[in-house]
């Protein structure tokens, strides 16, 4: 019996379980406060009736002996209508008193009840005699002999009516008595029920203590273990169905299925890492690969501008002094010992522009006023680290791709500016341009010149970017963004 009403106490939800506790702690309680409230009115009934009953007492003691005084004084004075009325009065309070302590007979004394009987048939006696006395008055006669039977029937009745007071004090004594000793007896029923009380109310405490806040504090400490990383604890064995059995359940498959995730993240990132290795490596081949292709474009020499050049030196030299062949001679040679000596692929800005320079007095001398070349150059970018010919190619590309439609007024600017994280370099020309509908890598436009791929991946791969931007009749704008590095690669 017990086991099976243990196994449907775990089948019970939370909220029957703090009902019937609910109810197995208030209704006795509700038991007791009716049982106090019961005895309160009880003890308060009695106390009542018995002061009820010895003021009745009191207060007929006190009538009577009033009417007696007053119809003592009556025998000593005028009977005229204002004593006549006054003994009116003092006998209905006498009756009043009387017919109260009548309706309130209470009691189980039979000595009382006999009291009262024999008051009652000695004021009736009295009333006889006081009518009389009080006919003879008005008439103008005293008649001694009726007057000594009231008093001596008035003085009967107020011993009678001090009796019957004391009597009924000693009634109410022991009806006091009585009844402290039904409370003793009724406290200590209390006192028991208040105990039985207790003792239910801690097997109540106890039993939710077990049913609901051990599995949730059991509950807490897996959660804790979780979230300091242990996903692989055993699971918690909750036979109960109810709320807590169906959160515990909940719990251990979100623990599993964390578990699981964390698993997969895991291999995941080892996965990301060997990939990352993998691509690692592979930008370092790709950078080796590049390196040769420099190699061999450091290599490669434009016989059409060698060619070029030296007839417009020849020419020079026919129609000038010496002076200005050997300028041109020397800034070709310089031309030729950054491109062939020169082993490094990074260098700063301040070179390559001086290389840029070397180039545009050679294409000035060229194509005389039918090019004008602009540098507008801020000096806070000539640190910066860049890919070697990353400029020259760019301007070159724009005097044989964008100003051989043009007889004249052909312009190229080259501009560099300092940013926030870097440097920003334009190289724009009026020429010809081409059709594009947005600005695109460098690779997307095909191939002019020298390399323009091979410049754009070289600057990539130092974190920049090359971008054209070309209108067909209006022009062509190559912008480079290099960022800011502490040294060279």
């Amino acid at each position: 019996m017990l086991e099976k009403m243990t196994t449907r106490w775990h089948h019970l939800s939370i909220p029957y379980k703090v009902s019937l506790l609910c109810a197995a702690f208030i209704l006795p309680m509700l038991i007791l406060i009716c049982g106090l409230f019961s005895e309160f009115y009880f003890y308060h009934r009695q106390t009542d009736q018995i002061l009820a009953e010895y003021s009745n007492c009191s207060d007929f003691s006190a009538a009577i002996r009033q009417e007696t005084e007053q119809m003592e004084k009556m025998a000593y004075c005028e009977a005229d209508e204002k004593e006549i009325s006054r003994c009116k009065d003092v006998r209905e309070k006498s009756d009043r008193c009387l017919q109260s302590l009548i309706r309130t007979d209470t009691t189980d004394n039979k000595n009382i009840r006999c009291m009262k009987q024999v008051i009652v048939r000695a004021l009736a006696v009295y009333r006889r005699n006081q009518d009389v006395f009080l006919q003879t008055l008005q008439q103008g006669k005293f008649e001694q002999q009726v007057f000594s039977e009231m008093k001596k029937d008035g003085n009967y009745l107020c011993s009678y009516a001090d009796d019957l007071t004391a009597a009924q004090l000693e009634n109410g004594k022991s009806s006091y008595l009585e009844l402290g000793r039904q409370l003793a007896n009724r406290n200590i029923v209390v006192v028991a029920m208040i105990l039985l009380c207790t003792l239910g109310m801690t097997c109540g405490i106890t039993l939710l203590m077990h049913s609901i806040v051990a599995p949730v504090r059991r509950l807490r400490d897996a959660a804790m273990q979780v979230a300091r990383g242990h996903y692989d604890e055993p699971d918690l064995q909750y036979s109960q169905t109810d709320e807590i059995g169906q959160l515990a359940s909940s719990f251990h498959q979100m623990k599993h299925q964390i578990s699981r995730t964390i698993h997969a993240l895991e291999a995941e990132a080892k996965m990301e890492k060997d990939l990352r290795r993998h691509q690692e490596e592979e930008a370092r081949l790709n950078q080796l690969v590049e390196r040769s292709r420099f190699a061999q474009l450091q290599s490669q020499i434009n016989p059409h501008f060698l060619f070029n050049t030296l007839q417009s030196i020849a020419n020079m030299a026919e129609l000038e002094d010496a002076a200005v062949s050997e300028d041109m001679i020397l800034r070709l040679a310089k031309f030729f010992r950054y491109t062939l000596e020169t082993d490094d692929a990074v260098v700063t800005l301040s070179r390559e522009l001086d290389l840029l320079r070397d180039y545009i007095s050679l294409q000035e001398i060229r194509f005389g006023d039918r090019i004008v070349f602009e540098m507008d150059c801020d000096p806070a970018c000539d640190h910066l680290p860049v890919p070697k010919f990353i400029v020259q190619p760019l301007v070159e590309n724009a005097i044989v791709h964008g100003m051989r439609q043009r007889a004249g007024g052909g312009r190229i600017r080259i501009t560099t500016r300092k940013t926030e994280d870097g440097c920003r370099i334009v190289i724009s020309d009026n020429g010809c341009g081409f059709q594009t509908s947005a600005p695109v890598p460098a690779e997307r436009m095909g191939r002019h010149s020298i390399g323009l791929q091979n410049i754009a991946q070289r600057i990539e791969t130092m974190g920049g970017s090359l971008r054209l931007f070309s209108v067909p009749g209006l022009g062509t704008a190559a912008r480079i963004y290099i960022h800011e590095r502490e040294s060279f690669e």
